[in-house]
């Protein structure tokens, strides 16, 4: 769950509701895992699983404000099928809450509950769900508020979970967005995004729409 070791292994493989589309993600010839997307309506479902030693499988749900806004965010981390955490955040009257859960010890649950003053704080967790990316391309602004919830089960990480992003058109269908060291130029056409390539040498390239 840490924030710089998810932006070197994450892959993502996609179907996006009507269009669909599929995208993999290398590291020179590794293929690292997948990530199947669905939205139905208006909430976006993302299953991914990857392996990297073990299985890691983290199933999330997003739904968005016509304004693009987070609405509700639900994400559940899972290694070799077993519960390890929960995600829960929603909008409330203009505030960000996250209630994390935590399941490593079976007879202590523990349990977080963060709010952020901020509604329109962008949700870019470590697994790097396309949704979040198009809601970004679709809501154009310089800067984004960033979220990365991961980071908030970590003491060390919290104040790392939030910040400030930038974002730019370097021409048409090529966007850069960057936070944190990483940068990532965001290819985009009609059907949405086309491929994706980080700073750290990973790329998402879409195979199927």
């Amino acid at each position: 769950m840490k924030i710089k070791s998810a932006l070197i292994f994450s892959i993502v493989f996609v179907v996006i509701n009507v269009f669909g589309a599929e995208y993999v993600v290398k590291v020179n010839d590794t293929v690292l895992g997948k990530i199947v997307v669905t939205q139905e309506k208006g909430i976006w479902k993302s299953f991914s699983e990857i392996y990297y030693g073990v299985t890691y499988i983290v199933d999330t749900r997003t739904t968005y404000k016509n304004d693009g806004t987070l609405l509700s965010y639900e994400a559940v981390f899972k290694t070799d099928d077993e519960i390890v955490a929960k995600i829960l955040g929603t909008n409330r009257n203009g505030k960000i809450v996250m209630t994390l859960y935590a399941y490593s010890d079976p007879k202590n649950t523990m349990v977080k509950t963060f709010t952020f003053n901020n509604s329109n704080l962008l949700v870019l967790d470590n697994n790097f769900v396309i949704p979040h990316f198009e809601m970004m391309l679709k809501f154009p602004r310089p800067s984004f508020d960033i979220l990365i919830p991961q980071a908030l089960f970590d003491p060390s990480k919290t104040e790392k979970a939030t910040g400030q992003g930038t974002f730019k058109r370097l021409r048409q269908g090529l966007f850069q967005f960057s936070y944190e060291g990483v940068t990532i130029d965001i290819e985009s056409d009609d059907h949405g995004i086309t491929k994706m390539t980080y700073s750290n040498g990973i790329i998402v390239i879409r195979t199927k729409k």
